[in-house]
């Protein structure tokens, strides 16, 4: 082969080496985009969410899972864990099932403390429902939350 044919075949292989090479590094470390500045899908009651997966768990799937949802209830309780990751549960507080919220964790994001028996919206990603084999209770999940106002009982 010929000094021309190389240069015309590896200069067009290098540059796409390069371009791939920056690709992959950019998705690597991309960022997942801040939940507060997501828009809701769906806004509704935790009532409304826990009854939506109690009735008929693979439309409920269908419609939210995945989805940023907006969602009004009361706070039950609220957790941290080792890390400093916040929880808050919200539901009735007669009821075993509940909501569970995983706080957003980014640094400068709002993360309490919470008063129990406060009314909330929080906006977050609804990643799941676990149902109480006994029928006992059930939980919604949502993760990276955001609180977007706290309502007067």
């Amino acid at each position: 082969m010929s000094k021309k044919t190389i240069t015309r075949v590896l200069i067009p292989v290098l540059i796409l080496l390069v371009l791939g090479v920056g690709y992959v590094y950019r998705e690597f470390n991309r960022k997942a985009a801040d939940t507060a500045d997501l828009a809701p899908a769906y806004e509704l009651t935790g009532t409304q969410l826990l009854e939506a997966f109690q009735q008929d768990e693979k439309k409920a799937n269908t419609l939210y899972l995945g989805k940023v949802l907006a969602v009004t209830g009361m706070i039950k309780s609220q957790r941290s864990d080792s890390a400093g990751i916040q929880t808050l549960v919200i539901g009735d507080t007669a009821s075993l099932s509940s909501i569970r919220c995983i706080m957003n964790g980014d640094p400068g994001s709002v993360t309490g403390p919470f008063s129990t028996g406060t009314r909330i919206t929080i906006k977050g990603i609804c990643t799941g429902y676990n149902a109480d084999d006994m029928g006992l209770g059930a939980d919604v999940l949502l993760n990276r939350c955001v609180p977007q106002n706290l309502l007067k009982p």
